[in-house]
């Protein structure tokens, strides 16, 4: 009789196998039975907890941590608490999530926000701001936006929404004529006879993906079922097709199941296997219709030919083959373009009109030449995203390709489709190759990059320095400083080609913002740096001096000492997802209160100055009388005209304040005082890289890394 085989002498492949099936809870009391189980190639398994990770928080599959185990299990304990909605742009329709804010409420050395009352409902925010209201949802599991909103899924499946999804939307019968716009996050309702997700889960409401368009939102549930909403205040659509079959259910899997739902510019989209990419018109629900229809009836739609093939079937038709299995797909505003397993791109015309409504035959993009490993080595694509008119190719190599609309508007405007590699014109910006890339977003003129290890970059323009870019851009001499040129009567803000070498990243620490605020104008001594500010810089000039600060923010954890306080590698601000859509962005963000007080304690000092010492601002502010009162009303009446004449604050102590906390050089009554650990510090003195060396007084100013050879053919 043989030997009974007990659980440790399963191999570690089928013990993986069966892993997933407990909860965390189980699994770590699992682990604590035996030192066999305990080792941290299974009690740290990444396999195991990405996969925790997903199904508990309903988190959309990204490499964040890669392979690193011990980081997902940190990320899993953060994701209980930590998640963070961020918000930036222009906040038409309230899209940003605040229930108030200034135009300028936010940015270093501006007066604080006006009552909200006396705002106006398109201003701009330029640096990443958490949206109000948005903790007591519980955890924060995905989030995207839409031409005039910002929709948020919960780790339950419910979806919650801010601005107008439809803002664009006039009834000229009945009033309010315009959808009406929501500041705080509303729940997208479902009709009578559902259970919300978050009362009760339901596999026909509980929505594990969604996809926000520019004026509608898609949400595929548990049961494979798809919704469409294009009203915050209105029941959302059960859709179904006329001439398509779909199969719902809770473990429904196989053919005639929805994989994936996709909103594009101004079409809706599915991905069903066995039928393939499926388009219809967004659905819309009228005044007169009852919440009582639960479902609507797609009678018009549209298929992209050659995507039904399902891998590791018998096929008998070759050019399904040829093309290989859909793996991901965008919709952009006149095609759709999709990768499929055998690592190849397609492209399909939508054609949409009264009389025909079809997506044309798909034509390949030829992208071998860009290949990493080689020019006679294929291009491996991995994956697309994109959206409006720009969209993103991802090579397993690490390459990323940006390419616009309008090069694929060139292939289909010739008689014949063969297509050239010489045909495709490409954007090959260096700070994305290789680094780490997890995840692109597209507005209309700007673009932000997620890397692995938790950062965004900022790549584009921000129409009329709406904040699209998130760099602070609206205070101008902050924007300058972060690399941004503005032009034109609008003051349209366009990242100069200097900064696609290293790229800009998205600073979430107030502290940077204090610090940068200081350095804009002019840092200890203005009459110094005069003849080096950036009013007059010629771009090159420009470009160098925003990879000084770049490099300077990059280094923020040595500055404030507490680099080696970060025990699970994830910083304090750790960015799981990036989005954007018009002219704003949002993103979802691990943030660690503690390590982020830390950095702000470790960039304050205290100093004990001699009472004749104390600036005469400084005396003011904390003088109690009446003569004190009429002095600050003088002060601020000064700053706030100089601020309306883009004149930097004339303060030098004191300042005004970011959020409660001064961002000058000393803070503090006169018997203790503070400073900031930079507020010595003298605006940078550079040689650049043609020689020429910055006028001033100062010795040169060192770099964190030698300055880059930048590539100024680069342009998005």
């Amino acid at each position: 009789m043989a030997d009974p085989v007990s659980f440790l002498d399963l191999p570690l492949d089928i013990l993986m196998l069966v892993f997933p099936y407990l909860d965390p809870k189980s699994f770590l009391s699992l682990c604590s039975t035996c030192t066999a189980l305990h080792q941290p190639d299974i009690s740290l398994a990444s396999a195991y907890w990405s996969v925790a990770i997903r199904s508990t928080f309903r988190l959309p599959n990204r490499p964040m941590v890669q392979n690193d185990g011990r980081r997902w299990q940190k990320l899993y304990k953060r994701l209980l608490t930590q998640s963070r909605a961020f918000t930036w742009g222009q906040n038409a329709k309230g899209c940003l999530g605040h229930s108030y804010m200034g135009s300028r409420a936010s940015f270093v050395g501006y007066p604080p926000p006006l009552h909200p009352e006396q705002t106006a409902g398109s201003e701009i925010l330029s640096c990443p701001t958490e949206m109000d209201n948005m903790r007591e949802l519980g955890t924060i599991a995905d989030m995207q936006c839409g031409g005039w909103s910002t929709t948020l899924l919960t780790s339950v499946g419910a979806l919650y929404s801010v601005g107008a999804i439809d803002g664009g939307h006039v009834d000229r019968v009945r009033p309010p004529f315009m959808q009406q716009s929501k500041i705080t996050p509303t729940r997208l309702q479902y009709p009578p006879g559902f259970v919300p997700s978050q009362t009760r889960y339901d596999p026909y409401t509980a929505v594990q993906q969604f996809s926000a368009g520019r004026s509608h939102v898609l949400a595929l549930t548990d049961s494979r079922s798809i919704w469409s909403w294009n009203d915050i205040d209105h029941p959302g659509y059960r859709v179904k097709f006329l001439t398509i079959e779909t199969r719902e259910g809770a473990k429904i899997t196989g053919k005639d199941t929805v994989k994936k739902v996709v909103a594009g510019w101004n079409k809706s989209s599915a991905l069903i296997i066995g039928t393939g990419i499926v388009l219809w018109d967004p659905l819309a629900r009228s005044h007169d219709e009852s919440a009582i229809e639960d479902a609507a009836l797609v009678l018009e739609s549209a298929t992209v030919p050659r995507t039904a093939y399902i891998g590791k079937t018998r096929c008998d038709d070759p050019s399904l083959v040829d093309i290989g299995e859909v793996s991901n797909y965008v919709v952009l505003e006149h095609y759709v373009v999709f990768n499929t397993d055998l690592g190849k791109v397609f492209a399909s015309r939508i054609t949409w009109d009264r009389t025909q409504q079809a997506a044309s035959e798909p034509v390949e993009l030829p992208l071998g030449r860009f290949s990493h490993v080689g020019a006679d080595q294929p291009f491996v694509a991995s994956d697309v995203q994109g959206s409006f008119r720009s969209f993103a190719v991802f090579g397993h190599d690490g390459t990323v390709l940006v390419i616009k609309q309008a090069q694929l508007d060139s292939i289909w405007s010739r008689s014949s489709q063969a297509v050239e590699e010489q045909d495709l014109q490409i954007i090959k910006i260096p700070a994305l190759q290789h680094k780490g890339v997890v995840s692109l977003a597209f507005g209309d003129y700007h673009m932000h990059a997620l890397h692995n290890d938790g950062h965004i970059s900022s790549y584009g323009t921000e129409p009329q320095a709406c904040g699209a870019l998130g760099l602070s851009a609206s205070n101008k001499s902050v924007g300058r400083l972060r690399g941004v040129r503005y032009d034109g009567l609008g003051g349209d803000g366009k990242l100069l080609p200097h900064c696609y070498t290293s790229g800009r990243r998205i600073w979430f620490e107030k502290e940077k913002q204090l610090w940068i605020g200081f350095m804009a104008c002019g840092g200890v001594d203005l009459g110094e740096a005069r003849g080096r500010l950036l009013v007059d810089l010629p771009d090159n000039d420009q470009g160098e001096l925003s990879e000084w600060f770049e490099q300077q923010g990059n280094a923020w954890t040595d500055r404030s000492g507490v680099k080696d306080e970060d025990e699970d590698g994830l910083g304090a601000y750790f960015a799981l997802s990036v989005t954007a859509a018009g002219w704003h962005s949002g993103a979802l963000v691990l943030v660690n209160h503690d390590l982020a007080d830390r950095m702000f304690k470790g960039c304050v000092r205290k100093i004990k100055p001699e009472p004749e010492d104390l600036p005469s601002s400084l005396l003011v502010a904390h003088d109690r009388t009446l003569q004190g009162f009429v002095a600050r009303m003088i002060a601020q009446t000064t700053e706030f005209a100089r601020w309306f004449l883009g004149l930097p604050p004339s303060a030098r102590e004191s300042g005004p304040e970011v959020n409660g906390r001064p961002y000058m050089v000393g803070f503090g009554g006169p018997a203790e005082r503070y400073e900031y650990i930079w507020s010595r510090d003298h605006f940078p003195r550079l040689c650049l890289r043609n020689g020429t060396e910055m006028p001033g007084q100062i010795p040169f100013s060192e770099w964190k890394q030698p300055c880059p050879e930048f590539d100024l053919d680069i342009e998005f």
